[in-house]
């Protein structure tokens, strides 16, 4: 331990500039042993009296003291504004690390250190990593009496890396984390790959590569993390990474647009990585891609269901990762894929036995997405069939508050519907102990339909130009000239025809004789004299 307490003697002088090296500091006045702080002169008589640091001391705090940031002479502060431009915009998807970021199970590292080298700091650093990559390539290299040697490799790729990371090379520290990442995912060091591939994956969300390129290297970078974990057996691990190469795709999209088909698949299918369709009550909501566990022995819809029981992952703090790919598909209107999630954490919860609030607020918030769809019958088949089947959760406020909900829907009154939502009203606690998306859809529920979209604002269309006003003669020749146009047109269509009124006056004399009796075209109705009687003999 002595050399213990030497080293932290020296860091501790050096760090406040106290007196003396080697761990030895010289007394304060009081006879305390403990190294007096620097202090500052108040006039020239008194400067005698201070006690300075030696110089040696000096120099040992400007090494250790870390250097000041010089926007101008590194690169990474061009990363770290493309980082702000993304993930503090409000209208736009951050990185999956940062959409993902708020589980207290895992802490993401960093993108960038808290303080970088520069000058030739910086130059000697680059040199120390440039000699760890040499090793490297050395390591794997093959003679004539040795062969690769793949773990060194990894551990000098390592080390290089971390290097750069002082420098702030994004790209060279990214490189150099792919390449230790694979030189131990073929010695089976899982683990150690797997944090190299995420890491990776972290640098690619604040390079300097275009968007498109950016979300591609996080999707493959995250989905070889989630292989790594998955040899592993961290089944858990794996479902994450999945779920965060699914929303990769979408980094710096608008925060409330609709997935395509691609990624609603790949986001459905890390569902299914945390809770097997089997398992989960709404596996009919999925609405893109097929069940792993479908049994093609089986008859038709026939399901694993002892694979499945042996693969659902009820790790603490599973549920919350649901819950967050939930939020982000109601952010999208996705209502169908959200209440599949939705089912995959209220099963999670269920086949662990001993959650309630949370399991509360997951049946609240399947019957809040029901009535947004607009199928009130599936809302109220739930709740009567499944939810009130549980005993603790009739007593809860949740309860109380699904079930004005489902009623003021069912009866179609618009006034208990709003008295139920109220944020002032007796439900204000339920409703505060929501997710702030789901609490917001609660606001959208209609009594009857699909809960209200956001409407767009149409363009303007331009005023129509007021039509001129006429005189008296103007007006009588522009409506002698309409007059004119559609004789015309009756004309051209054989409507205007003279000899239609002669043959007017024709039937009209037939039909005058025909009521005088005098006309030579009267019908003569003997003949039907016989038809019309009728033999009753």
């Amino acid at each position: 331990m002595a050399h213990y307490k030497r080293d932290a003697a020296s860091n501790r002088d050096a760090l406040f500039s106290g007196a003396g090296s080697g761990g030895k500091s010289k007394p304060r006045p009081g006879g305390s042993s403990r190294p007096s702080r620097p202090q500052q002169p108040t006039s020239s008589s008194s400067s005698s009296s201070t006690s300075r640091p030696a110089p040696s001391t000096t120099a040992a705090a400007a090494a250790v003291a870390p250097p000041r940031l010089s926007a101008a002479a590194t690169p990474t502060s061009q990363h770290t504004q493309t980082h702000t431009n993304i993930h503090t915009h409000t209208n736009l998807t951050p990185g999956p690390s940062h959409l993902f970021a708020n589980k207290p199970r895992r802490t993401t590292s960093k993108s960038t250190p808290l303080s970088l080298l520069t000058g030739q700091a910086k130059l000697d650093k680059m040199a120390v990593a440039e000699d760890f990559r040499l090793k490297a390539k050395k390591a794997m290299t093959r003679g004539i009496f040795s062969r690769p040697d793949p773990l060194a490799a990894g551990n000098y790729y390592k080390r290089a890396a971390d290097a750069y990371k002082q420098c702030g090379e994004n790209r060279l520290e990214r490189l150099h984390r792919i390449a230790s990442g694979d030189c131990q995912l073929g010695q089976e060091a899982y683990a150690t790959a797997a944090g190299e591939y995420m890491r990776a994956a972290e640098l690619a969300e604040v390079s300097e590569e275009t968007l498109a390129r950016k979300r591609q290297e996080c999707h493959k970078l995250y989905g070889d993390a989630a292989g790594a974990w998955e040899k592993m057996g961290e089944r858990g691990r794996s479902a994450e990474c999945r779920v965060m190469a699914a929303f990769a795709l979408v980094m710096g999209e608008e925060a409330g647009k609709r997935l395509d088909e691609r990624v609603l698949t790949f986001v459905e299918a890390a569902v299914e990585g945390f809770v097997p369709d089997p398992l989960n009550k709404k596996a009919h909501y999925r609405r893109t891609g097929r069940s792993a566990y479908e049994d093609p022995n089986q008859p038709e819809g026939g399901r694993d269901l002892a694979l499945a029981k042996e693969n659902i992952i009820t790790e603490a703090y599973a549920h919350e990762t649901i819950f967050q790919i939930a939020t982000q598909l109601l952010m999208r209107r996705h209502y169908e894929s959200a209440l599949y999630a939705y089912g995959a954490g209220t099963s999670s919860l269920e086949h662990e036995g001993f959650a309630t609030v949370s399991l509360y607020r997951s049946y609240l918030s399947e019957t809040i997405i029901l009535l947004a769809m607009g199928d009130v019958v599936a809302a109220k088949k739930e709740f009567m069939e499944v939810h009130l089947q549980k005993t603790d959760y009739l007593t809860s406020r949740e309860c109380a508050l699904e079930e004005d909900l489902v009623r003021a829907c069912g009866d179609m009154d618009e006034e208990e519907l709003e008295e139920a939502r109220s944020k002032t009203g007796k439900h204000r606690g339920a409703l505060a102990n929501l997710d702030a998306t789901v609490r917001g859809l609660v606001m959208e529920i209609r009594v009857s339909g699909r809960a209200k979209k956001e409407e767009k604002e149409k363009p303007k269309s331009k005023p129509s130009p007021k039509a001129k006003e006429l005189s008296g003669a103007e007006l009588q020749k522009s409506l002698d000239d309409g007059f004119a146009e559609m004789d015309d047109i009756m004309g051209q269509l054989g409507l205007n025809d003279d000899d239609d009124d002669d043959g007017d006056d024709g039937i009209g004399n037939v039909r005058a004789g025909n009521n005088n009796g005098n006309s030579s075209n009267n019908y003569s109705n003997d003949g039907d004299d016989d038809d019309d009687d009728i033999d009753l003999t």
